[in-house]
C-alpha cells in the first residue's frame, strides 16, 4: 500500500464544505436541554463555537454559514420537526411543479427599519437562481432549473414560475435566507454588519475571533410566529472561531461557549461529563467507482468484486468511530422529504470468496506472488479519502485498502486535502474510488453529480450513464412529494444495483449544548428563536 501526501491549500468548492459542514442535515433528536425545570438568564450571551472564520457575513457568497445564516436572515417558510412546513416570512403560499406563490406577513421589517417587499425577496430569489453570479445556495436553495421570480408589493405575493417541472420549491426556493435590499445591492457592506429580517443584527465583527449580534426586541415573524420574547432568549449571540476542535470541546467543559459541533474524539468526555447534545445525521462512508474510459472500475465485476469484498458492519464502526449505522439512502437530512431505505436488498452481500471468483471472470489472474495482472498489467486501484472531513475516514480507508490487498489487488492510498480533492473529482477525474460521503439533502441535488457531463465539463463525478436511473429522475422531477418519491427511491435503487455508487454508513455529527438549550432543523445550527440561556 502507498501513501501519498498532499499540501493544505484553500477550500473552494461547495460540495467540498458539505462534506466538512453536515449542510443539508437535521437533527434526528431536534431539542438539547438540561431535562428538568429551566431557570433562564436574562438578557444573556449565547456563545457558539465556529471550527472556521467565514470571512463575511453574506449568505450568498459564503459557504462556511449555511447553519448559521438564519440568525440574521428569515426564509419564507420554515420545516418543522414533522416535515410539515410552517410559516416564515410568508403567511400563506401554494406550490406545484411548475411553480409557487408566497404571500408576505405585513408587519416584517429589514434590519434597518425598512419594510419587507415582495420586490426585494423577489429579487434576492432572482439573483441566486442566475448560476452566473455563482452564490453556493445555488442547487441548495434555488433550484437548478431556470425560473421567474416577480413580486407585486400591493399584494404582498411573490410568484416563482420553473421552464421545466421541479417538485422541490418549497424545499429550496421557500428556505433560501432572504437578504433585504440594501444588503443584496452592496454585497461588501455584509462583511462588517447584516441586512436581513432575522432576529438578530450582526453588530461587531472581530476579524479572526468573533462575529457578535444584538437582539431585535420587534422580531415575531419566526417559525409559526415565534418572536424573541420568550424567557432565557439572550441579548447577544456571539459567534467564536475556534479551530481547533479539542479546544472547543474544553471551551464547553468550562462554560465559555454554549454549542459547537465536536466530531472527534472528545465527545467522549463530554458525554462523561453529561453534557446535552443534538445529534444531527450525516452521511459517513460512501463508495465511488470512477467509471470514465479506461478505468478498472467501469468493469461491473470488479466493483463487485470490490464490495463484496468488505464486511459493512467492521467497516461502519470504523468509518463512524462505532458511533453510526448502516446507510439508508443518499438523504440523511431528517426529516426527509422522501422517507425510506432505498439501500436494503439493492447491495451483494460480504463473500471473499465470491470475490475472487469475480476477478478470474474478468480476467484478473492471480500470480505466483498472489498479485492480479491481466495482458501483463497489475490489477492496481488508487483509492482516495479527506482526513480532514472526520479523522475516521483514515483508518476506514486503510482497512478497506487491506481487504482488497488480500485479494491481490495493489492499492494506492491517497490522503487529500479538499483542494485536492476538487482537482481529482471536479477537474482531472483521476482516481479509481472515492471513500467519504456527500452532503446531500434533497434527491435532485444528486443529479449532476451522478448524470450528464463529465469534468471538466460538468459535474458527473465518476462518468456514470445509468440509463435507468436517468429515466426515473425524469419521471420524479415532473411531481412533487409524496407522488415523486416513488420514482426518486427507485431511481437511487438503480445506482445501488449497478454498483455506481455505494453506501455504507450514516454517522451521528452531535452539537453539545453546555449552560443552554436549543433545536436545529434542517437548515439552522442552531434555531435562532429556540436558543435560550440557562443561570
Amino acid at each position: 500500500m502507498t501513501a501519498t501526501r498532499t499540501p493544505a491549500v484553500l477550500l473552494v468548492a461547495f460540495a467540498a464544505a458539505c462534506l466538512a459542514t453536515a449542510c443539508g442535515a437535521t437533527s434526528d433528536d431536534d431539542t438539547g436541554s438540561t431535562g428538568g425545570s429551566a431557570s433562564y438568564a436574562i438578557d444573556a450571551t449565547f456563545t457558539i463555537g465556529l471550527r472556521d472564520d467565514p470571512g463575511t457575513f453574506d449568505p450568498y457568497h459564503s459557504q462556511l454559514i449555511f447553519g448559521e445564516a438564519y440568525l440574521a436572515y428569515d426564509s419564507l417558510l420554515n420545516l418543522a420537526p414533522d416535515g410539515e412546513f410552517v410559516s416564515g416570512l410568508a403567511e400563506t403560499w401554494t406550490a406545484d411543479a411548475n411553480g409557487a406563490t408566497f404571500t408576505l406577513r405585513e408587519d416584517v421589517t429589514c434590519s434597518d427599519g425598512a419594510p419587507l417587499t415582495a420586490s426585494d425577496v423577489a429579487a434576492a430569489i432572482t439573483f441566486v437562481s442566475d448560476p452566473a453570479n455563482q452564490s453556493p445556495q445555488y442547487g441548495v436553495y434555488t433550484p437548478t432549473v431556470s425560473l421567474t421570480a416577480t413580486g407585486d408589493d400591493a399584494a404582498r405575493t411573490v410568484e416563482v414560475t420553473v421552464a421545466e417541472p421541479f417538485g422541490f420549491l418549497l424545499h429550496t426556493v421557500g428556505q433560501l435566507p432572504i437578504v433585504c435590499a440594501r444588503g443584496l445591492a452592496d454585497p461588501d457592506l455584509l462583511r462588517t454588519e447584516s441586512d436581513g429580517t432575522g432576529p438578530f443584527v450582526l453588530t461587531d465583527v472581530v476579524p479572526g475571533q468573533t462575529y457578535t449580534f444584538t437582539r431585535r426586541d420587534d422580531y415575531a415573524w419566526g417559525p409559526d410566529g415565534a418572536g424573541t420574547d420568550q424567557p432565557g432568549m439572550p441579548k447577544q449571540v456571539v459567534l467564536r472561531i475556534v479551530t481547533n476542535e479539542s479546544t472547543r470541546a474544553n471551551l464547553l467543559l468550562s462554560g465559555e461557549i454554549n454549542f459547537a459541533l465536536i466530531t472527534g474524539r472528545d465527545w467522549q468526555r463530554l458525554d462523561a461529563q453529561g453534557l446535552d447534545k443534538v445529534v444531527v445525521p450525516s452521511s459517513g462512508a460512501w463508495l465511488w467507482f470512477n467509471q470514465v474510459d479506461g478505468r478498472v472500475t467501469q468493469d461491473k465485476k470488479v466493483r463487485q468484486a470490490l464490495v463484496q469484498s468488505l464486511d459493512f458492519e467492521e467497516l461502519v464502526a470504523v468509518s463512524t468511530g462505532e458511533t453510526g449505522s448502516l446507510s439508508d439512502g443518499l438523504i440523511t437530512a431528517e426529516p426527509k422529504a422522501c422517507p425510506g431505505d432505498t439501500v436494503s436488498g439493492q447491495l451483494p452481500g460480504f463473500d471473499v470468496a465470491a470475490s475472487e471468483a469475480l476477478l478470474d471472470e474478468a480476467g484478473w489472474a492471480a500470480g505466483a506472488d498472489g498479485l492480479r495482472a491481466k495482458d501483463g498489467v497489475p490489477l492496481t486501484i488508487d483509492l482516495h479519502f479527506v482526513p480532514s472531513i472526520t479523522p475516521d475516514y483514515q483508518p476506514a480507508a486503510e482497512l478497506v485498502a487491506q481487504k482488497w490487498e488480500e485479494l491481490g489487488i495493489r492499492v494506492e492510498l491517497t490522503s487529500d486535502t479538499f483542494t485536492t480533492m476538487n482537482q481529482f473529482m471536479f477537474e482531472t477525474s483521476d482516481y479509481d474510488v472515492y471513500l467519504g460521503g456527500f452532503g446531500f439533502g434533497l434527491p435532485h441535488q444528486a443529479v449532476p453529480y451522478l448524470s450528464g457531463p463529465v469534468p471538466p465539463d460538468g459535474t458527473n463525478l465518476s462518468g456514470l450513464h445509468n440509463a435507468e436511473y436517468e429515466e426515473l429522475v425524469a419521471q420524479a422531477q415532473a411531481l412533487t412529494p409524496p407522488e415523486a418519491c416513488e420514482y426518486w427511491g427507485r431511481a437511487e435503487q438503480a445506482l445501488f444495483r449497478n454498483l455506481d455508487l455505494v453506501p455504507i454508513s450514516n454517522r451521528p455529527w452531535p452539537f453539545y449544548l453546555q449552560h443552554a438549550e436549543a433545536r436545529t432543523s434542517s437548515t439552522n445550527f442552531p434555531v435562532p428563536t429556540s436558543m435560550r440561556v440557562l443561570r
